[in-house]
Parts: structure tokens; sequence; C-alpha cells
């Protein structure tokens, strides 16, 4: 004999009603937000929970400066007009991360900042700098969006401008395979903070291993190939400004030039393929300028033993299909003028 059971008559409407409110509170209720396809949390800094990614971008080799004092008027009319300098931020080079994080709603961007800081300093990092609204610049807040966005090779247009509230901390962790730099941003967007993360894990590109050539092995292959490439010639970002960690093979061009009265180079700028041709050809020209005036300004080598010559994309010696073959492409080559 089988038993059946049952709800009072009574049980039994609750039960109906219930499960009606039910379907219709599901009905009703929005899709919960979505990350973006293909992104994930960079392990060292994790996310706020609740929060939605919904940017994700990855570059096997950037380079990335991260602000680590105040943004002020001065600095920036010292550099040219650039937001970031050496005078107020670390310049970092290695595997480049750019997360954008929405939510959760109703949480401030103050708690957002101030928890991400606190797993930062959990996982071994160190704060560099750390500012909220006015004390990120003395300008004003609109100034740490620009050099987020502007000056950033990761992207543009990533996090949103003309919010009061806005909170910054960059920071390092120390470690015997390559530091790891992360910047964190969050600002506070009607009810729902927005949070924009820079890591990058350092590490030496590909073609480091043949970054700094001494003044006998340019002269060697010179005699051998009538060429040189040199990679420790390195640029400010889109820029024709020769970066200070350029001194080391510059003076080595300046010995070779100096030992050798009777050289007369070539030095032909090499970029990568991204952008148009004709702007690339531009920027080679002008980075291939750079040198040459310093080579005369600071080793007195005659500027009529130099000249200058944008190659731009034109003569690859690597894929510019990834990000480590593009950094072989962007170099500096000298080439000997036959006698």
């Amino acid at each position: 004999m089988t038993l059946k059971t049952f709800a009072p008559r009574g049980s039994r409407r609750s039960l109906l009603a219930g499960a009606l409110l039910g379907l219709a509170v599901m009905a009703g209720a929005p899709a919960a937000a979505k990350d973006v396809a293909g992104g994930k949390d960079h392990p060292l800094v994790g996310r706020y929970d609740g929060a939605t990614l919904q940017l994700y971008r990855a570059k096997d080799y950037e380079e990335q400066r991260l602000l680590t004092k105040k943004i002020t008027g001065a600095d920036i009319r010292a550099a040219g007009g650039r937001r970031l300098s050496d005078a107020n931020a670390i310049k970092v080079a290695g595997k480049a991360f750019r997360l954008k994080y929405a939510g959760p709603k109703g949480r401030s961007a103050l708690e957002v900042a101030r928890n991400l800081q606190d797993g930062l300093k959990a996982k071994g990092f160190e704060i560099l700098f750390q500012c909220r609204a006015a004390e990120c610049s003395d300008l004003n807040g609109g100034e740490l969006y620009f050099a987020l966005n502007d000056e950033s090779p990761m992207g543009r247009g990533d996090i949103r401008s003309g919010i009061p509230d806005v909170l910054y901390a960059s920071a390092v962790l120390r470690r015997p395979e390559g530091d790891v730099y992360a910047g964190v941003y969050v600002g506070q967007f009607g009810d729902t903070p927005e949070t924009l993360v820079d890591v990058v894990e350092t590490r030496p590109m590909e073609a480091e291993k043949i970054v700094f050539v001494d003044a006998s092995a340019m002269r060697k292959a010179i005699d051998a190939d009538g060429r040189v490439a040199l990679y420790g010639v390195l640029f400010d970002f889109d820029k024709a400004t020769v970066r200070d960690d350029s001194r080391p093979t510059l003076d080595e061009i300046g010995k070779l030039l100096t030992a050798n009265p009777e050289l007369k180079v070539v030095i032909a700028g090499h970029t990568d393929a991204k952008g148009g041709f004709d702007y690339n050809v531009d920027l080679s020209k002008r980075r291939a300028a750079a040198v040459a005036a310093m080579l005369a300004k600071q080793h007195g080598v005659s500027p009529a033993r130099l000249q200058p010559f944008g190659v731009g994309m034109a003569s690859p010696v690597a894929t510019n299909d990834t990000e480590a073959g593009r950094a072989k492409n962007r170099r500096v080559e000298l080439v000997k003028v036959p006698e």
C-alpha cells in the first residue's frame, strides 16, 4: 500500500502563490552582467567581489609609465606637455595587461580602492604612490584621466572623464623572476564605481640578448656585413625623443666613430608595422636625426659623417604579427658609406 501525503488546503494555496511570485520575479529581473569574452582577472591583483570585467587587453611586450608622484604644472611644462615623465612616473616594460571593471553598484570608489590596495599589500606589493582627487594633481582632476588615457600605449578612452572622486595607487612586487608593477585607478560614476587596472610583468624581451653591442663588436659587424643592427637605442612611445637608458649604446657608437675617423655611416631608423606607412617613415627619420644630433653634440662627431635616414616598416627582420617580432623590427642600424 502506497501512502500519499497532502498539504493542507491553505498550504497548497500558499505554495502556489509563492511559486507564481517567484516566476514573476525571475521574469522581471535583469540578467546578471557577464565578463567580457576571453577576459580574466590578473592573479596578483584580483577584483572586488561583485565587479564585472568589461575590458581585457594583454600584450607580450609593452612599455608603461606608472605615476609615483603628484602631477604638477611645472613637471608638465618641463616635460614638453607630457603629464607622465621621469619627474613623476616610473617607466617599466614587459608583459602588459589592462583590465576595466564596473561595480558593484552601491559601493563607493573609496571602499573598492582601499580593498584592492590592501589586497596588493597582502600579496607582498610595496605601495609606491597613492592619491585621491586633488592629491593626484595640482591642476585639476582631469590630469590623471588624460595621463592614463592619452599617454598609455595600452589604449585610450578606457575610463570616463569628469568624475569628481577618483583614487589611484601604484605598487611593485619584487621577485627574482622579474618585478611586477601595478597601477589601480578607481572612479565613482553615480552609484557605481569603475576600476582600471594596469599590470606590467617585467622581463627581458627576446631581442634583449643583443641589446648591448660594444664598439669593437660594431666594427666587426660593419667590416663583415657593412651594417650593424642596434637595439639599445630606445625612444619614448610614438616620439623621436631618445630615452636616457640609450646612453650606453650611444657612448659605444661615439667610441666607434672617434676611433675610426674615416668611417661615415647612414643612421637608419626602423619601426614596426603599427601605424600608417608614411607616418612610420617620418617617425623613423626623426628618430635617426635625433641620434645624429646627440652624437654630434655629446661626442663631437662631425655631422658630415652622419646621414639620418628613415626606413619605417619597409625592412623587417621578423614578422610584424607578434609583439616579439615587432620588438625585433624596432631598431637603429649603422650602415657604412663607401669611401
